[in-house]
């Protein structure tokens, strides 16, 4: 049984989602793990249908997911090959120094989906720190390029959002609270949680239902002790490596 179809088999019919997707899962994970190089043609699109079991018209769709995130190249009567830049993928390092994360959400394109004035308060556990008095909620899917690699669930201190209003709805939350003289933030902590994709992260990540993804919790507190800021993020799995260089006693 090929790996496309152990997949298709393990869920129900309506759960499956985009085939596709999937397809492109899999091709994806053979050059991330260097079965097809920089450089090395892959089999036909024929080929890859016939091993897989799907149309020809699937293989199309997700060597063209692949292409626009920068995998393969096509050119008609070639064929289609592993770019030079293929080599790791895994550009996403969700353990690292408070600058090297600054640098990367600067870069980053947030495309707002929701905002919401009242919701309540994010759920804080008791190391967290106190609460602001209330919080503006905002939904968002980052992208790098044109390729989507998280969702997030931001509450922001809507004392602090009502100064900047534009600038919280259009640029990174984070970084526009780093550039307020009014603001200090006195601590910053990160947990990451392995889980699968949902329905609804799928289709705005673009991935398989169920895929592997990276759930990430970020809480910033003030000088105060008050969490002025809760980030509750998934991120496509096949982006995100944990970096962390380790020092000898």
């Amino acid at each position: 049984m090929t790996e496309l179809a152990k997949d298709r088999t393990s869920r129900s019919t309506a759960a499956r989602g985009k085939l596709y997707l999937d397809l492109a899962t899999v091709i994806r994970k053979r050059i991330l793990d260097g079965v097809w190089e920089p450089g090395d043609r892959l089999p036909s699109i024929p080929e890859l249908a016939a091993e897989f079991d799907v149309a020809v018209v699937t293989v199309r769709n997700a060597l063209a997911v692949l292409e626009n995130e920068g995998l393969v190249w096509r050119r008609q009567g070639r064929g289609t090959f592993v770019t030079d830049q293929a080599g790791d993928r895994r550009w996403l390092r969700l353990e690292s120094g408070w600058e090297s994360m600054l640098r990367l959400w600067e870069s980053s394109k947030p495309r707002l989906l929701q905002v919401m004035d009242r919701i309540g308060s994010p759920v804080l556990e008791a190391r967290d720190g106190e609460p602001a008095a209330s919080y503006r909620y905002m939904r968002r899917v980052h992208f790098s390029g044109e390729v989507p690699y998280a969702v997030i669930d931001i509450y922001v201190d809507r004392g602090l959002y009502a100064q900047h209003p534009t600038r919280f709805e259009s640029e990174m939350v984070i970084v526009v609270l780093e550039s307020m003289p009014n603001v200090e933030i006195k601590s910053a902590r990160q947990t990451l949680t392995i889980g699968t994709a949902d329905v609804e992260t799928s289709k705005l990540l673009e991935i398989p239902l169920n895929a592997p993804v990276g759930e990430v919790r970020r809480v910033l507190q003030d000088r105060d002790g008050r969490v002025i800021y809760v980030g509750e993020a998934v991120y496509r799995g096949d982006l995100v490596k944990l970096e962390r260089y380790l020092k000898k006693p």
